[in-house]
């Protein structure tokens, strides 16, 4: 069964692009190249709509495409949907609730409506199709799109699924990645992604990427990095990143999964110290941010578990649900207390803020604001970078 290679699923994720307000047929006139050609049957009927934005304020444009599969894809379906081609799509995100998704597990809100405006197009197109495999294919917001397809379709047994995403933000929790994960296998699954870019980062706890063991596949960039608008693009990023390699090539050099119990409680550790590696806008740093946000939230919640079980955290936002467990855990815990600290400082170092925390306590009002100031500025940066695509 041959699967697409990653220069031909990064110019299938690129092309799509081109069909957000014109047809297949126009672009081709054009001289425009799908990725398609001797792979899939691509015609203007391929295509469909959905919706885009977010409470009452949407727009219909075009989301990718459904082909069938013709020479040595015979029998198989392409399904590609595209990412964020202008700032009414971006609105999705800021949709940050969660909803049960396809297989019924939670995912994000924002991202489920606007799969569910196409769904009916991916019913109709397989209900006359027995394919033999159904490739995703998508690139940022089209990447959350095409793992949400593949959702639905491995949860319903339409097929065997094949996901490939570059630059994709994070789609559901971490039920919602592992049953993925499983359903597909991790070998199934090929979620590229650039050191530099923050769409990836996005949103953080409790959204996880698929597979939920051993990560994605990481460009090499041959330095530290800082976050760049230019690392989100396919053009001038992905499409660069993945030529002439096979999938076997760029799982190569990706390391063993980290043992975060261990290495991120080192690292708070020695950031205490004054020697953490702070760096402001450093893409390593907001990954080390990251990691230590959710073992200390893991923490927290072995810490004061029967407590969640009672529902004080019942109508809390997220950003509120994550304050409220690592403001309390501190309240539990001395160790605890110094290693959110710890973490606070390193927000604002990678904010580029001057850190005096002294003997601060850490309160949940102090963890929130210190959280939203980080989530405001990825979103921020995650926009500019969505913004620049189109």
């Amino acid at each position: 069964m041959p699967i697409l290679t990653p220069p031909e699923a990064a110019l299938i994720a690129r092309r799509v692009y081109a069909l957000r307000e014109s047809t297949v047929s126009a672009e081709r006139e054009r001289g425009v190249r799908f990725g398609t050609e001797g792979k899939f049957a691509l015609a203007d009927s391929s295509q469909f709509a959905g919706k885009t934005g977010a409470l009452k304020w949407t727009a219909l444009s075009n989301f990718g495409y459904v082909a069938a599969g013709i020479g040595p894809h015979e029998g198989e379906v392409l399904v590609a949907t595209r990412g964020t081609a202008i700032g009414l799509d971006w609105l999705v995100n800021l949709n940050i609730g969660m909803q049960l998704g396809p297989a019924g597990w939670p995912v994000h809100a924002g991202f489920h409506e606007t799969w569910k405006s196409f769904q009916k197009n991916l019913t109709d197109f397989l209900r006359a199709q027995r394919p033999s495999r159904i490739h995703c294919v998508g690139h940022s917001l089209g990447g959350a799109l095409a793992a949400l397809t593949a959702d639905w379709a491995s949860a319903h047994a339409v097929a065997p699924v094949t996901l490939y995403t570059f630059g994709a933000p994070r789609v559901g929790d971490a039920v919602f990645a592992g049953a993925l994960s499983q359903r597909l296998g991790a070998g199934n699954i090929h979620r590229v992604y650039h050191p530099a870019d923050v769409v990836p980062m996005i949103p953080m706890l409790p959204f996880f990427h698929a597979p939920l063991a051993g990560g994605g596949l990481c460009l090499p960039t041959g330095s530290a990095a800082l976050f760049s608008i230019a690392a989100h693009n396919m053009e001038g990023s992905y499409i660069p990143g993945v030529a002439g390699r096979s999938w076997e090539g760029l799982a190569k050099g990706q390391g063993s999964a980290p043992n975060d119990g261990v290495e991120v409680k080192g690292w708070l550790e020695r950031a205490a110290e004054g020697h953490g590696g702070f760096a402001m806008g450093s893409a390593k740093l907001l990954s080390l941010i990251g990691r230590a946000l959710a073992w200390l939230v893991r923490k927290a919640v072995y810490l004061i578990g029967s407590v969640l079980g009672a529902g004080v955290t019942a109508g809390l936002t997220l950003l509120d649900q994550l304050a409220w467990l690592l403001g309390h855990a501190a309240q539990f815990s001395k160790e605890v207390a110094g290693h959110v600290k710890t973490l606070m400082g390193a927000i604002f170092r990678f904010l580029g803020r001057k850190v005096v925390l002294g003997t601060a306590e850490v309160t949940v009002a102090f963890v929130r604001w210190v959280l939203a100031l980080l989530m405001t500025t990825l979103t921020s940066v995650a926009r500019r970078a969505i913004d620049s695509l189109s």
